[in-house]
């Protein structure tokens, strides 16, 4: 019963973390990724992003919620492409 709860418990603590996505972190990714032709690749996201402070942790949350508002065109083992009106607006 005890592993159970601490199961639950670490479940409910990563979701509530994983929503947290300070908005200005999120614009400034997107305007890197908008700077990169609005695709990046992994190779591209290891040389940039450390250098404007991002981890893997923050950019995994930045992108799941792009993904649930439509920004993305594609997202997987190839990289991002940003869809057209995020390319575009944001």
């Amino acid at each position: 019963m005890r592993k159970i709860c601490v199961a639950l418990f670490l479940v409910l603590t990563t979701a509530a973390l994983a929503e947290e996505v300070d908005p200005a972190r999120s614009d400034l990714l997107m305007q890197l990724i908008r700077d990169n032709g609005c695709k990046m690749t992994d190779v591209e996201a290891d040389d940039i992003l450390p250098k404007h402070g991002f981890d893997r942790g923050e950019t995994r949350d930045i992108i799941r919620d792009w993904r649930k508002e439509g920004k993305l065109d594609m997202g997987g083992p190839l990289g991002l492409i940003l869809s057209d009106d995020a390319c575009e607006n944001g």
